[in-house]
């Protein structure tokens, strides 16, 4: 079973961890990359913001940053994914409730797709990502209650 952290860099919102784990697992094995460990980040607005500048070069918040490690000579193989989700854009943009737990379900899958090799630099590129990670959703229904009251 692959190792999954999560760090929690935000307050505001209440995440259930053992479904995240979870969904992070499935879609994992969804992608097809063999990895190591993953690190799923919490976030709102204010802490993703830096991030997106630093490793996206991009200025604001955004939904998702998928970061990847290759392993080092003496590790074992696989590499190690960092996930920084945006629960409060996840939360704002789902409208909360069930509509904020799919679309957190919906920016991890995107994550995965990514560490799966797939780019979404032109439309036709992300229009193929949106169907396979609307796909993989429809495959794991129902999505997991993530955000916690």
């Amino acid at each position: 079973m692959i190792p999954v952290d999560i760090v929690r860099n935000q307050h505001a919102f209440r995440i259930d961890a053992r479904a995240l784990r979870k969904l992070a697992r499935a879609f994992a094995m969804k992608s097809g990359r063999h990895l190591r460990d993953i690190t799923l980040i919490l976030v709102d607005d204010a802490g993703i913001a830096p991030i997106n500048a630093a490793a996206v070069g991009h200025s604001g918040a955004t939904d998702v940053i998928t970061l990847v490690y290759p392993s080092l000579p003496g590790e074992e193989p696989g590499d190690s994914a960092e996930i920084v989700l945006n629960v409060e854009c996840a939360w704002k943009q789902g409208g909360g409730g069930d509509g904020a737990n799919r679309e957190l379900a919906y920016y991890l899958a995107h994550a995965f797709d990514h560490l799966a090799g797939h780019d979404d630099a032109t439309p036709a590129a992300r229009t193929a990502m949106h169907r396979r990670e609307r796909r993989w959703l429809d495959e794991l229904s129902p999505i997991p209650a993530l955000f916690r009251s």
